[in-house]
């Protein structure tokens, strides 16, 4: 891994106007680290959308985001930066998704919690200097950018059915990462990595093709890399999609996780 880059995070969820509306709370959930790897840095990170009709959904995404990306760093740590290719990526990827949906049984069998009740999708990503890994169980979305070109890729497809706001849990399978859509990109050709949940696809993507709308993302991106001072940027995400622009767009919860390489 190189030391040139180090990676520039910043995260933001907020509840959406009908969960505001109606006192219900925010269900969805973010997680984020930063693990240190010789002379460079792998971020991980994971983002979770409670179900709606699950009434302690919120606890089921936030359970679950915790236990995916503490599954990834500890993968890290007991592997050498070296190892990582395609294969042992997609199976710590998996591994993260198996552990979430483990995790969550047993908060609810902890708590007296039926686990429908903590029903959530999991979008799980890490990424070196080398190699782009996610894993994703449900909608939302996982992108990788390169911000100098311009380009983007979406690495995971979504998890959704015949009917609209229809999708996939990590609780709807007994192996959820058997079913989890897993992608890879190369960091050489991408520097910036975006996760979001189902209530900023409208936005953030051009639909049905699911490919990132670069007038959503370029000004967050830029200003991620190029601020000097990056621990004020989660500060303007959270104004961002808690404002107008984002809410008269969606009722629904939103959640936001970024990262870049800055060097």
């Amino acid at each position: 891994m190189s030391g040139k880059h180090r990676w520039r995070i910043a995260t933001a969820t907020a509840p959406g106007s009908s969960h505001l509306r109606d006192a219900l709370p925010n269900q969805d959930a973010v997680a984020c680290r930063l693990v240190e790897v010789g002379i460079g840095e792998i971020i991980v990170a994971a983002v979770a959308d409670g179900a709606g009709s699950a009434p302690r959904s919120d606890e089921g995404s936030r359970t679950a985001v915790d236990a995916a990306v503490a599954t990834i760093v500890d993968g890290i740590n007991r592997q050498p930066a070296a190892a990582f290719g395609e294969r042992l990526a997609e199976s710590l990827a998996r591994d993260a998704v198996k552990q979430a949906r483990i995790s969550v049984e047993r908060y609810g069998l902890r708590h007296g919690v039926p686990v429908r009740e903590l029903a959530s999708t999991l979008i799980v990503a890490f990424a070196s200097d080398d190699l782009v890994t996610a894993a994703q169980v449900g909608d939302g979305a996982v992108i990788a950018f390169n911000i100098g070109s311009g380009e983007a890729r979406t690495l995971c497809d979504a998890h959704t059915g015949e009917y609209a706001n229809e999708t996939t849990f990590i609780t709807s399978r007994s192996q959820p990462d058997s079913i989890a859509d897993v992608g890879h990109a190369s960091a050489h050709d991408y520097d910036a990595l975006a996760l979001i949940t189902d209530g900023l696809q409208n936005l953030a993507l051009k639909m049905p093709e699911r490919e990132a709308f670069l007038g959503f993302w370029n000004p967050m991106l830029n200003d991620l890399v190029h601020t000097d001072e990056p621990e004020a940027v989660p500060e303007r995400l959270h104004a961002f999609i808690s404002g107008e622009r984002v809410q008269s767009r969606t009722t629904d919860d939103v959640t936001i996780a970024i990262a870049a390489r800055a060097g």
